[in-house]
């Protein structure tokens, strides 16, 4: 908990709640109480953290399952690999990702910050709740045993070795660690560099830095807060029947003498919404923007309500709107217009999902001058060189003939009669295309260059330019 110091007045609008006026951090230690919105977490959170734990080395057919392999330029997921020339794909998840954070935000708040969000599921399901097992709460004497808090930082960087191996894992696969436990060094030597590096960020983070992560450091939180309004659900505080709050006396009512008017709301002023939360946000003084909607304020006035006769809720979600005893609107035109775009983009990228092909075409650079001249059929013609990139995105070999679509009666030269494409690999070729020059209506011609495999079946496509001299 932290509190303000000496001759110090709390301004929680203008100061953070982990730092004092003259912006010296305050160090929170957060309480953990159990209730029913904790166990809810943790349920989500252990499934959470072996999915990240383990997913880098997972194989589907022989293919990772998820990596980001930069050496080989190519993106891993669900065993099928993305290339550079698949961005559209990636353009479209990513304004899914960022409409459907403003749909979830619009109606149910920073429920991402609390529940879904990396750095808060591993602090408060594995490196807080170790630091009390070891340590005990706040306030514990047992904080001041030296090979206690040894101990602490000892599992401390057992657990961060094991984030840094999953973090690692990513880049380089799972075939670069012996057993899935110790990296091969000599081997991968940069894949080193980089897991001492996010060894010493993790263990920093978790073990030191913490809230400040969320408050200071992270713009995605302040993003969100900017787009809750009056009807998005939040954690909140029911000052209507919280206030006036002040301390209960041993066997008074929570809500004043029975029979007479409430001398006092239900909010007994114990502090502890304040001792759990692991911003130090007063939870009370309304909607901040340090909040990150963990609801351990609200297990934790549940508690205090069961213990002196009172309905739970005082502190619950809801909204602005619901506060204030009006209804709220869980459907209003934002929100539909975000779930438009989603349903909009979520087509889109079915549809280019569909469409995908085998083999992806892509023209580079042309470096070779097109030129006038008979073909070996004694024909008028433009002769081209169109280099090509062709990706084999399948898990087999293809061997693919390459034409010129559109009925142009073109002919096309490679050394070799087929172009074999080994499997997940990218190979480049430089046909030889031969043109009518009567087809030229223009001195610049858009032709589509084809891929068949072997029985007649299309690959791939794509367009490219032909000038004529």
């Amino acid at each position: 908990m932290t509190v303000a110091g000496p001759g110090e007045k709390p301004d929680f609008k203008s100061v953070l709640a982990s730092v004092d006026t003259t912006g010296r951090r305050r160090w929170v230690e957060a309480r953990i109480v159990w209730g029913r919105w904790r166990r809810l977490r943790l349920l989500l959170a252990l499934p959470l953290i072996a999915f990240y734990c383990t997913i880098p080395f997972v194989s589907i057919h022989g293919d990772p399952a998820f990596q980001i392999d930069l050496t080989a330029r190519k993106l891993w997921l669900a065993g099928v690999a993305f290339w550079p020339q698949d961005l559209s794909y990636l353009v479209i998840v990513v304004l899914l990702g960022i409409v459907g954070t403003l749909l979830t935000v619009s109606w149910l708040g920073r429920v991402f910050c609390g529940w879904f969000c990396p750095h808060n599921v591993f602090l408060e399901m594995l490196f807080r709740p170790v630091e009390h097992a070891i340590l005990g709460g706040p306030g514990s004497p047992l904080k001041t045993v030296w090979w206690r808090a040894a101990l602490m930082w000892g599992v401390f960087a057992v657990i961060a070795g094991g984030l840094a191996n999953a973090g690692t894992a990513i880049f380089v696969g799972a075939d670069a660690f012996r057993a899935y436990l110790l990296l091969d060094w000599t081997a991968h030597p940069y894949a080193t560099v980089f897991w001492f590096a996010l060894f010493g960020i993790i263990l920093f983070n978790f073990g030191w830095f913490r809230e400040q992560t969320c408050t200071i450091v992270c713009p995605y939180g302040r993003f969100q807060s900017a787009m809750l309004d009056s009807h998005t659900l939040t954690v909140a505080y029911d000052a209507k029947r919280g206030e006036p709050r002040g301390h209960l006396k041993r066997g008074e009512p929570a809500s004043g003498v029975q029979g007479e008017a409430p001398t006092q709301g239900s909010c007994i002023d114990c502090g502890l919404c304040v001792r759990v939360c692991p911003t130090a946000i007063d939870i009370r003084n309304g909607n901040q923007l340090e909040c990150i909607h963990c609801t351990a304020c609200i297990d934790a006035c549940d508690m205090i309500m069961d213990k002196v006769g009172s309905p739970r809720g005082l502190i619950r979600f809801a909204s602005e709107e619901e506060l204030a005893g009006r209804k709220r609107q869980v459907i209003r035109p934002r929100n539909v217009l975000y779930l438009t775009v989603i349903i909009v983009l979520s087509g889109l990228l079915g549809w280019r999902l569909a469409a995908r092909t085998d083999v992806m075409v892509a023209p580079l650079r042309q470096t070779a001058v097109p030129v006038r001249e008979l073909d070996p059929q004694g024909r008028d013609c433009v002769r081209a060189v169109l280099p090509l990139s062709l990706v084999n995105r399948t898990g087999h070999a293809v061997s693919a003939t390459v034409s010129l679509g559109g009925g142009l009666a073109a002919l096309v030269i490679l050394p070799q009669l087929l172009v074999s494409l080994p499997p997940g690999e990218r190979v480049a070729v430089s046909p030889i295309v031969y043109i009518p020059y009567d087809r030229f209506t223009v001195r610049h011609l858009d032709v589509t260059v084809e891929l068949h495999d072997a029985s007649g079946r299309l690959l791939g496509s794509t367009e490219a330019g032909v000038r004529a001299p």
